[in-house]
């Protein structure tokens, strides 16, 4: 240990770093800093359980601990997995700021709980400020609190109810839905029909009265369900990146902050990130494994995902911030074309615009189901 090598602990600051970024990394790339005895790499070891994310950690011990979110230098579908300044200061203020929120819309608060991120750290340079490098050394502690449950309700990450089950190498999700009893078609329409609720009304109530995107993927989503195999409740995690609409903010009261993902004059980036995470790469998954593992007919089951959508619009219309604005979101949601991130176009081009995207067919719009089923993945 430190103390070991005559070094007292009181003297530095505990930063994690994940095993394979350090020994691939870090040792390499630091290595003035190691040199200069500014950073120590051999300093106490924290025993950790892998989670959903290779990179977000949990502390191994009986009372639970905040996750640990670290970046590693490795490029992971469209990225390197670096946390950037902005991602550690952004996380904590939106998770204050929805967290106000839901203190005071009790139905919201009925609806959806999240991962609050409470501290982050990035190393800067004492000198100039600079914190480039420090992408590559930083940290997000995330509280845990909303797993130490005490009503009976499982939480499940969505990600997972698509993964092959070890019974029967269905996806996990078909489990739940057997639970009923029953797996007919009209069974099967019924738990879409309580999925999409549960997803759907907190992430559009947010967005559409507070302009706060959820990046509600099937990564960041985890669904709480009952002990019928029911889902009950949306919780939502990873708000570094979050996105939100400064107009709508200040109509609620709250001020905005000074951050690049905080939108003044254009509400469609925050449109698009909640369209192309929450209802694309989440709803319109679940729509589409469903469809095939029951060979359920035609569109219905994106029909039952309208109807649970123009429900929300219907219901947050004297809410919201104009009729206009009610008019134009509800055409965006419901029949224009979806924007899509352009995944290979931002590898080709080495992340120049790593918000480029393009356009796909809405699976929702009434033209689109008329003309044929809405069977297209990714």
């Amino acid at each position: 240990g430190m103390t070991a090598r005559g070094k007292a602990t009181e003297d530095w600051v505990p930063l994690p770093v994940h095993a394979w970024h350090l020994e691939n990394f870090v040792r390499r790339e630091f290595a003035p800093e190691i040199e200069a005895g500014v950073l120590d790499p051999d300093g106490p070891e924290l025993v950790t359980i892998p989670s959903m994310s290779f990179r977000t950690m949990l502390p191994e011990s009986e009372e639970p601990r905040p996750f640990v979110k670290v970046p590693v230098a490795i490029r992971m579908t469209s990225a390197q997995r670096t946390l950037q300044g902005r991602w550690i200061r952004m996380g904590p203020r939106l998770s204050t700021r929805i967290s106000d929120i839901l203190s005071k819309e009790d139905d919201l608060r009925d609806e959806v709980e999240i991962f609050t991120e409470e501290l982050g750290a990035i190393l800067r340079h004492p000198d100039t400020g600079d914190e480039h490098r420090g992408r590559f050394l930083s940290v997000v502690y995330r509280n845990v609190d909303a797993l130490a449950r005490c009503d009976g309700l499982l939480p499940v990450t969505v990600a997972a109810l698509l993964t092959a089950s070890p019974l029967d190498d269905r996806p996990l999700i078909c489990e739940l839905i057997a639970r009923n009893g029953t797996e007919s078609e009209a069974t099967v329409a019924a738990f879409f029909r309580g999925y999409a609720r549960t997803v759907v009304r907190p992430a559009l109530t947010m967005y559409l009265l507070y302009g706060i995107a959820f990046e509600a993927h099937q990564q960041n989503s985890i669904i709480l369900f009952d002990s019928h195999g029911q889902p009950r409740k949306l919780l939502i995690r990873d708000f570094g990146d979050g996105r939100s609409f400064a107009p709508l903010s200040k109509e609620r009261g709250y001020v905005k902050g000074v951050l690049s993902t905080t939108f003044d004059d254009d509400i469609r980036p925050v449109r698009s990130y909640l369209i192309y995470a929450c209802f694309f790469c989440h709803l319109h998954e679940i729509a589409l494994c469903l469809t095939d593992q029951y060979s359920v007919l035609g569109d219905s089951l994106w029909r039952v995902l309208r109807e649970e959508t123009e429900k929300v619009f219907e219901a947050l219309r004297p809410r919201m911030l104009s009729n206009e604005f009610w008019t134009e979101e509800r055409q965006a949601f419901l029949e224009q074309p979806w924007p899509a991130h352009s995944v290979m176009r931002t590898l080709m081009e080495r992340n120049r615009d790593s918000r480029a995207e393009h356009q796909m067919p809405n699976p929702l719009a009434d033209e689109l189901r008329s003309a044929q089923s809405p069977r297209y993945a990714p």
